[in-house]
């Protein structure tokens, strides 16, 4: 089976806290897909006060990991510029390719430790563009969020409350946020489908608050 991955992640300021978990935290992530039967393509999207294309549709064998030069964090939150850019630009990524071998699943997985704080676009673009490709394209969405309640969060921006997952905002918060994170992407490109966060994954995160 073949899946896109785009990551949305955060690198507002405040993730400063976590960065060093977050780097490692994400190779990490890369590193186990990379040993999953079939292929897979990623892109990557850094979001602070504006919002970066780190890269665009890379097999997850080569796909660049996180340094201290490249995840620097800074500036605010542009958390709804950036999941209409992710969205805008996968839909763009995956145009280019021939119909034939384009993925069979697409799952975006949007990361960040704060709430919206500076994009252009409203709240109610964000939900028409995640319900289309949800409705009409089967992608999926999972959206991890620390510092609020991110059910709450998910569910403003049209995605399930299932599919979200309350990050503690410390160390082991973090990597456990990954790692729960890598298994489910794991079963949704296995399966084609996800039944989201589980209780063990939610129950780690209240451990490491």
């Amino acid at each position: 089976m073949n899946t896109h991955i785009t990551f949305v992640l955060d690198s507002s300021g405040s993730m400063s806290a976590i960065r060093e978990d977050t780097i490692g935290g994400f190779n990490t992530f890369l590193e186990e897909q990379q040993e999953e039967d079939g292929s897979a393509t990623v892109s990557l999207i850094d979001f602070n006060t504006t919002v970066e294309i780190s890269y665009r549709g890379m097999a997850i064998e080569g796909a660049e990991k996180l340094t201290a030069e490249t995840y620097t964090p800074g500036g605010k939150t542009a958390l709804f510029d950036a999941i209409v850019t992710a969205i805008d630009d996968t839909t763009a990524f995956l145009s280019s390719i021939d119909a034939d071998d384009r993925p069979d699943n697409v799952i975006v997985v949007v990361l960040t430790d704060g709430k919206e704080n500076a994009s252009e676009t409203p709240q109610e673009t964000v939900r028409k563009h995640i319900e289309t490709k949800q409705d009409e394209h089967d992608w999926e969405f999972l959206f991890i969020g620390a510092n609020q309640d991110a059910a709450l969060t998910a569910e403003g921006v049209g995605i399930d409350k299932q599919n979200s997952l309350n990050m503690a905002h410390s160390g082991e918060g973090t990597k456990a946020a990954y790692e729960s994170t890598s298994d489910r992407v794991r079963e949704y490109r296995q399966t084609g489908e996800t039944d989201g966060y589980t209780d063990e994954d939610r129950r780690r995160q209240d451990e490491s608050s």
